[in-house]
């Protein structure tokens, strides 16, 4: 059931009316604000107990130099206040604050639906936009029509370590954040192709979420969080798709570390294939569960078997330390071969969808 809320009053009496009415499934908060005469860029923000970076990711969205054509702001089922705070924002921008959590690709779907700008930006309220971050974005967007995916220099808050300069593909098929965790110093300076994009600040071309989409779907919500952004740049390139890197487009990204000091590993171990991260080691459970199932299903929808076959040594070392750690230290993470086992069908499908899609596209260019 969705509840839609007209916010023409003052925000005291929009904060009664919520706090009177029940929420089942999710509260929809329209404004009555005249839209904007640019239909250029959509925002997408989904958050889930972000509080503390709300405020200020929602300046720097509102402080951008490039007008955005209207902000969304999705709420999926948190419980540290954000959905109160978030309520004051309904008579400046649309807000939807869901009971039930939708995870990432929900979210992610549901704000490209109820948008209809030619570009999309999805992003998590623990990033913070340089005023000229969609400008710089937008300018190449313009003269490359065959960039589907930008991404601009994600760097954490303290401003000097890397977060992101674009996400590339290990040969053991997991994503690796080009640049994750490095001090800048111009490296990454120069434009260039990647991958895809880091799914914290991700900017879209609508046409492109339309080629790509399977059953209206854009997003896989079988992933609900996590390879959600490898997933979507592997599928854009796979029926013909550019994504980009961005140097001057400018964003900071908390990234659970941040000004708290995080621990920074050698970034030449970032970069190797076979070895699984420690940062997957560190990560709590639910979310280990969700990175292991949506590694197989990203492979198994994108991945060619030949692909699979060249790049078998590295992914076989891979899985054995992976399912090593399982047995030895986490054996509770079974659990996800029945998740896969009743995900593989469906999974199966998908794969038919985006294959049939390229082959023929790539019988249109013949």
């Amino acid at each position: 059931m969705i509840f839609i809320i007209k916010a023409r009053g003052t925000q005291k009496n929009i904060k009664k009316f919520l706090c009177t009415v029940c929420l089942c499934g999710e509260i929809v908060l329209y404004t009555t604000m005249a839209p904007s005469s640019c239909r250029c860029v959509s925002v997408v923000m989904i958050n889930w107990n972000g509080k503390q970076f709300l405020e200020e990711c929602i300046r720097s969205i509102e402080a951008q130099s490039s007008p955005i054509a209207e902000l969304l702001i999705l709420d999926n089922c948190s419980t540290d206040g954000s959905q109160e705070l978030l309520s004051w924002y309904a008579d400046q921008h649309r807000v939807v604050l869901n009971e039930t959590n939708f995870g990432y690709c929900g979210g992610a779907n549901y704000g490209i639906r109820h948008t209809s700008g030619d570009y999309v930006l999805i992003m998590n309220p623990d990033v913070l936009l340089h005023p000229d971050f969609v400008s710089h974005l937008l300018e190449t967007a313009g003269d490359k029509p065959e960039v589907g995916i930008l991404s601009g220099k994600l760097l954490r808050f303290d401003k000097k370590t890397l977060d992101s300069t674009g996400q590339f593909l290990r040969k053991n098929i997991s994503p690796y954040e080009r640049g994750y965790n490095e001090i800048d110093r111009g490296q990454y300076d120069q434009p260039g192709e990647i991958f895809s994009c880091c799914g914290a600040v991700a900017f879209y071309r609508r046409d492109m979420l339309e080629a790509i989409q399977i059953d209206g779907a854009y997003f896989d919500e079988a992933h609900f969080a996590f390879y959600e952004d490898l997933d979507i740049g592997w599928r854009a390139q796979l029926l013909g798709w550019k994504a980009y890197y961005v140097p001057n487009a400018l964003a900071y990204h908390y990234r659970g570390g941040g000004l708290s000091g995080q621990k920074r590993r050698p970034h030449w171990f970032e970069r190797v294939a076979w070895i699984p991260k420690v940062s997957f080691v560190e990560k709590p459970p639910f979310i280990q569960h969700h990175v292991i199932v949506n590694r197989y299903l990203t492979m198994l929808k994108n991945a060619s078997w030949l692909d699979i076959a060249r790049r078998f040594p590295s992914i076989l070392t891979y899985e054995l330390l992976l399912w090593g750690y399982v047995l030895c230290v986490r054996p509770s993470l079974l659990s996800t071969l029945g998740t896969l086992l009743k995900l593989f069908p469906d999974t199966f499908g998908k794969r038919k969808a985006i294959w049939t899609k390229k082959v023929f596209l790539e019988s249109e260019c013949v």
